[in-house]
């Protein structure tokens, strides 16, 4: 019998993908038990990270990798692929494909999918494991050696030939589950993944099928009254009214007489958290979050607040990256939900140092004094 329970991702692996030559291994899972910020874990996995890393250590790689499983299991949004197709695979090693291994716990269930590609979208081998039993393997170079343990899919067509469609998308868009509810589970987590970057409106990565512009979306959800109070919370006071123009309404700033567009007045770290705020109506379907360089344009205390924000959000994993290490408190986060990234390794704070870290420890300025290392 299938356990109940929120399903999450519990360990990623990626090896041969950009700048990955070697396996690099996130571990969400935790065996830690600091009495603080206790908010953060759930069901014993990390649900809120954040991940530092030098310049050029991968930050944005490591979120292109997590997300490479929406190009071919999902048919959601995917405008990101001009930054992501070319120099696909590793170029160290002559590495002929990339290697990536997801693992998904529900309860006391585990699901690991695993699959090899060539490029963004060719697939050269698929596994899946239901608690430790493979019900999926198919190699595209030799169909005729598919393992497909799974009853409702037994009386499935095979006879296709087409390196672009994942068997597993091909088994879950094909087949009504009435027993086996591990595949549905773990689609519709990847189904709610969504990636962006804080500065970028177009660019991102799963849930939605199409973009809108900010003013269309907090128009539309009525969300011009609490978006002002949003902003007025982080210290930018506007009067916020809806212009009606040819092809709809905007969002306008009325201030005495005046009245002009919030666009045009507005600084880049304005219009991110504008973004945020947008990304942040549609929280309640995502399960799991990847925001690159979350507070590229944010002061330091602006982006505390942020965090503090997703912090409050239990419903769906999240991972930030950032290179501000005022974040790096245990007022916000914890030695094991913040994670250091290399080309070599990605590790949390909690395994790179033999110290016992406590509460009252300044985990910022241990880090600039290079406690922490591999």
């Amino acid at each position: 019998m299938v356990s109940r329970g929120d399903i999450m991702l519990c360990k990623f692996k990626v090896k041969g993908y950009k700048g990955f030559d070697d396996e690099i291994v996130l571990d969400f899972e935790t065996h830690k038990e600091y009495q603080f910020n206790k908010n953060l874990i759930k069901n014993g996995i990390i649900n809120k990270a954040i991940v530092y890393g030098k310049n050029g250590s991968g930050k944005t790689n490591i979120g292109f990798a997590l997300f490479d499983i929406i190009f071919h299991l999902t048919d959601k949004n995917r405008n990101m692929e001009p930054f992501i197709a070319p120099n696909y695979l590793n170029m160290d090693n002559n590495h002929k494909y990339a290697e990536f291994y997801y693992e998904f716990k529900f309860g006391d269930d585990k699901i690991i999918y695993k699959y090899k590609k060539e490029s963004l979208y060719k697939i050269l081998h698929e596994e899946l494991y239901y608690n430790d039993k493979k019900i999926i393997e198919y190699d595209f170079s030799d169909p005729n050696t598919k393992i497909i343990d799974i009853e409702e899919a037994q009386t499935l067509n095979w006879k296709y030939n087409d390196d672009d469609l994942s068997v597993v998308k091909y088994i879950c868009n094909n087949t009504i589950f009435t027993k086996n509810i591990a595949l549905p589970k773990m689609m519709d987590f990847v189904n709610s993944m969504l990636w962006f970057r804080s500065v970028d409106i177009t660019g991102f990565i799963g849930l939605r099928n199409n973009t809108n512009a900010l003013d269309k979306i907090i128009i539309e959800n009525g969300k011009t009254k609490e978006f002002a109070n949003f902003l007025g919370e982080n210290g930018l006071e506007y009067s916020l009214i809806e212009i009606q123009v040819p092809n709809g309404k905007i969002l306008g700033v009325k201030k005495g007489n005046k009245i002009t567009t919030f666009e045009s007045i507005i600084s880049s770290g304005t219009k991110a958290l504008w973004l945020y705020y947008c990304w942040e109506i549609y929280f309640d379907k995502v399960k799991f979050l990847f925001i690159d360089e979350f507070d590229a344009t944010y002061h330091f205390e602006l982006a505390a607040k942020i965090i503090k924000r997703l912090n409050s959000r239990n419903s769906f994993q999240s991972v930030v990256t950032s290179h501000n290490t005022y974040l790096m408190s245990n007022k916000l986060t914890r030695p094991d939900c913040t994670f250091i990234l290399t080309n070599e390794y990605i590790k949390s704070l909690a395994i790179c140092t033999d110290k016992e870290l406590r509460e009252a420890h300044n985990i910022e300025k241990l880090y600039r004094e290079g406690a922490f290392t591999d």
